[in-house]
C-alpha cells in the first residue's frame, strides 16, 4: 500500500509550479498586490514572460499601434487574468507528454484539465461568479494526482486497478483497494504540498465524490465535480477510468444541469480550449478529440 506522505514528498521533480511559480499563485491570491513586484518575478521566468506579452498585446487586451513592455502588460492583464495564465501556462509545461497509469495519450491529459478548468469557470459565473477564479484554477489541477502515480508506477498502475475492477466497484474504489489511495486524494496531498487555498485542495479531492452541503459539501467542490463530468461527457481526456464517474444528483439539482444545460457547457467549453491552445501556442490539430 501507498504511504502518502512519503509519496508526495518524493515528487518535487514534478515540473509544475517552480518556485517563482507558486509565489506567484500565493502573491496574485492576494488583493492588495504590487503588480511591480509581480513584473519582477514573471520576467526570471522566460517562458512565462513570453506568454504574459503575447495576451496583453493580442486583440482581446491591446490597443491598435502601442505594444507593452512586461510591467505594462503585467499590470494590463490584473491579478485575476495573470493568477489564470501563469497555471495554464505551467500546467501545459507538463501535462503533455501522456500519462500510462490512466492510459492517456500525449496531450489529452491537457485537454482534460483545461476543458475542465473552462467549465468549472463558466458554471461558477452562472452561480457563483464571486468564486469563479478559484474554480478555474482547481478545475485546471483537479487529475494532477494522476501525473504523481504515472510517474511512480507508469502502466502498471492500470494494470493493478483493473485487477480490483469487479462487482461493480468504481475504479476509485479499485484504486483504493490497489494502492490504499486514489487520484483525487493523491492530488489533493500535492496542491496542499504546494500551498495552494484549502478551497482548491478539497475541489480536487472530492471531485468525484462531493459531498452534500449537509455533509460539508459546498460550490467550489460541486462545481469543479460538474464541469468534470462535463468534460467527460464531451469527450475530452478520457483515459482507463473512462465513463465511470457519474454526476452527484444533488450537484444536478443545484446546479440545474439538464442535458440542454450541458451540451450548452460543452459547446462553450470546445470553443475556449481552442482559443486558449492558440495563445498558448499548442497545435490543437496534434491533439484530436478523444473518442467518448
Amino acid at each position: 500500500m501507498v504511504d502518502l506522505d512519503t509519496l508526495v514528498d518524493g515528487i518535487d521533480s514534478l515540473p509544475m509550479l517552480p518556485q517563482s511559480s507558486a509565489k506567484l499563485v500565493s502573491m496574485l491570491n492576494d488583493r492588495d498586490i504590487d503588480m511591480s513586484e509581480i513584473a519582477e518575478i514573471v520576467r526570471t521566468d522566460d517562458a512565462l514572460s513570453m506568454v504574459v506579452m503575447r495576451y496583453a498585446n493580442s486583440a482581446a487586451f491591446g490597443t491598435r499601434g502601442r505594444t507593452f513592455d512586461l510591467r505594462e502588460s503585467v499590470v494590463r492583464l490584473g491579478s485575476e487574468a495573470l493568477l489564470k495564465l501563469v497555471l495554464e501556462q505551467q500546467v501545459g509545461s507538463v501535462f503533455t507528454g501522456g500519462c500510462q497509469a490512466f492510459e492517456l495519450g500525449r496531450q489529452s491529459i491537457w485537454r482534460g484539465s483545461i476543458g475542465g478548468a473552462v467549465a468549472a469557470e463558466s458554471i461558477a459565473s452562472l452561480h457563483h461568479p464571486d468564486v469563479k477564479d478559484l474554480c478555474f484554477v482547481a478545475g485546471l489541477v483537479r487529475d494532477v494526482g494522476k501525473l504523481v502515480l504515472d510517474r511512480k508506477y507508469g502502466a502498471d498502475y492500470a494494470k493493478s486497478v483493473f485487477n480490483e475492477m469487479t462487482n461493480g466497484r468504481t475504479f476509485t474504489d479499485a484504486e483504493r483497494l490497489a494502492f490504499g489511495t486514489d487520484h483525487a486524494e493523491v492530488g489533493a496531498a500535492l496542491c496542499s504540498h504546494w500551498g495552494l487555498p484549502v478551497q482548491i485542495v478539497n475541489a480536487v479531492m472530492y471531485h468525484h465524490s462531493p459531498p452534500a452541503a449537509e455533509n460539508g459539501g459546498n460550490p467550489i467542490t460541486d462545481i469543479v465535480h460538474a464541469a468534470d463530468i462535463i468534460a467527460l461527457w464531451s469527450g475530452i481526456g478520457i483515459g482507463a477510468d473512462g465513463m465511470q464517474h457519474e454526476l452527484a444528483s444533488h450537484v444536478k439539482l443545484s446546479l440545474k444541469l439538464s442535458r440542454k444545460a450541458a451540451e450548452k457547457e460543452i459547446a462553450s467549453m470546445w470553443s475556449k480550449v481552442g482559443a486558449i491552445e492558440a495563445a498558448l501556442g499548442i497545435n490543437g490539430s496534434e491533439v484530436g478529440r478523444s473518442a467518448a
